[in-house]
């Protein structure tokens, strides 16, 4: 078996000139992702590892009126260890969700998020809140919504090359919140996925809604969500009909079972507009 060679950058800059010449390299912080499928005595690493877990660059926190800013190699557990005005509630809700707190101590955000086999717990919530992300690579920096990680097909499609340094989370209020895991919870698995919702309402006139669903594909329809905004509340029965039969049909790049568990959910979220 051939030994690892396991480098550790001092700076974001000199990780980026890594990874620029050694593209196939894994960004190792936790750990989690890297190992989660293995079940041998012993890790195996990849051939190049690029460790940044002791980082400080990738480990600040940033909060201001508007917005935190979370470096990628923060934990988990160190999100939620954040006064609460810092964590959006539905992010507070996912990462508790995932595994258990040893877990947590090792998962960073940057790497629930970077993974480039399935959606983790953080997506759906991060995708409902449309936060921001920075990624990095030789020609620069650039921040783009965490919804483009996922393809039109709603596979995984974080950028070869490229390093996730920083997510940016406004701080907004909203009326109503949820989380829910489906499949298997304990761990990710194919048929396991995760469901995010939030609403707010101003004067009556529900101003925003937002619903993601992520496991091995990704289900954020913003087209519908601008159907449902701007209407007056309680929505009628024949409306939400109406909506969840959208979000039926766009549910069709889910497993079977997965689209009945996504329709079921959808359904109690809709309907707590009816009242």
């Amino acid at each position: 078996m051939l030994a690892s060679e396991i480098h550790y950058p001092d700076t974001v800059q000199e990780l980026v000139e890594q990874l620029r010449r050694r593209p196939d390299s894994a960004i190792y912080a936790g750990g989690t992702e890297i190992l989660r499928r293995q079940s041998e005595t012993y890790a195996r690493l990849p051939r190049e590892v690029l460790c940044v877990s002791g980082m400080a660059e990738l480990r600040q926190v940033v909060l201001t009126e508007r917005f935190v800013e979370i470096g990628a190699a923060v934990t988990l557990a160190e999100i939620l260890e954040l006064r609460e005005s810092a964590v959006p509630e539905l992010l507070g809700l996912a990462l508790r969700a995932v595994g258990n707190p040893a877990v947590r101590n090792l998962a960073t955000i940057g790497g629930n998020l970077a993974t480039t086999s399935r959606f983790m717990d953080s997506w759906p919530a991060l995708a409902c809140l449309d936060a921001m992300i920075e990624l990095r690579d030789a020609d620069g920096a650039r921040w783009i919504n965490v919804n483009r990680l996922a393809s039109p097909d709603g596979s995984p499609d974080f950028p070869r090359g490229n390093l996730l340094t920083r997510i940016r989370l406004p701080l907004v209020g909203w009326d109503f919140v949820a989380f829910r895991k489906v499949g298997v919870k304990d761990y990710p698995a194919r048929e396991s996925a995760a469901f995010a919702f939030a609403t707010r309402a101003d004067k009556g006139i529900l101003s925003e809604f937002r619903l993601a669903f992520a496991g091995e594909a990704a289900l954020r329809m913003r087209d519908i969500e601008g159907m449902i905004v701007g209407r007056r509340l309680p929505l009628e029965a024949k409306q939400v009909a109406a909506f969840a039969e959208e979000y039926r049909a766009a549910a069709q790049i889910l497993a079977p079972r997965q689209r009945l568990q996504f329709g079921t959910l959808v359904d109690g979220a809709l309907d707590l507009l009816t009242r």
